[in-house]
């Protein structure tokens, strides 16, 4: 060999090693997120309130009726420090065929157990194509809230208008269950 074939095949190794620290130091650097991660942040959202501890939003959840092509959302905000008495809003929306303007009760249940809210406030109504979306606030015991996520297989029952209107879980709102459940609600005692 030659010296200048010699210098050619040093400058090659060279920009190999090169080549390849630099990419060390990139793929290093870079946080790889597994694609199998369970966190479920995607579902809720935490907020540090001070000395009243955390406020958790659980993001609007999906129930349907098949039958009636009827939908209902549900919404929960959270303040939790040390307390599982403490109280929870669940804000919900009744999308019906329908007008409601007074809810007798709202029961949410699984195979553990079941709640029964009987004071229901209308915060709004609005026509939306040919349904009505009555949306209505109540308060839940935390604790009881626990008891309702830790099964997915949710019945919710709104009581209004001298009608019973029956609602499931969406597929996918049972993964999120079970997912809120594993992520937030494990945290409270």
């Amino acid at each position: 060999m030659n010296l200048t074939s010699q210098n050619k095949q040093l400058s090659k190794t060279k920009h190999l090693i090169v080549f390849l620290i630099i990419t060390f130091f990139i793929s290093s650097c870079m946080s790889l997120k597994p694609g199998s991660s369970k966190s479920g942040k995607k579902y809720y959202q935490t907020f540090y309130v001070g000395d009243k501890g955390n406020q958790y939003f659980i993001k609007p959840m999906e129930f349907e009726n098949k039958k009636l092509k009827n939908e209902l959302f549900m919404d929960f905000t959270i303040r939790y420090k040390d307390d599982i008495n403490t109280t929870t809003t669940l804000n919900y929306s009744a999308k019906i065929e329908d007008i409601i303007r007074e809810v007798d009760s709202l029961v949410i249940s699984n195979s553990i157990h079941s709640v029964k809210q009987t004071q229901n406030d209308l915060l709004f109504n609005a026509r939306e194509d040919d349904k009505f979306e009555s949306r209505f606030s109540t308060e839940i015991i935390l604790k009881e809230l626990k008891l309702i996520f830790n099964d997915p297989n949710w019945k919710v029952e709104l009581y209004a208008n001298s009608k019973k209107y029956s609602f499931t879980p969406k597929r996918k709102t049972s993964k999120k269950i079970i997912t809120l459940y594993n992520n937030v609600f494990v945290l409270f005692e």
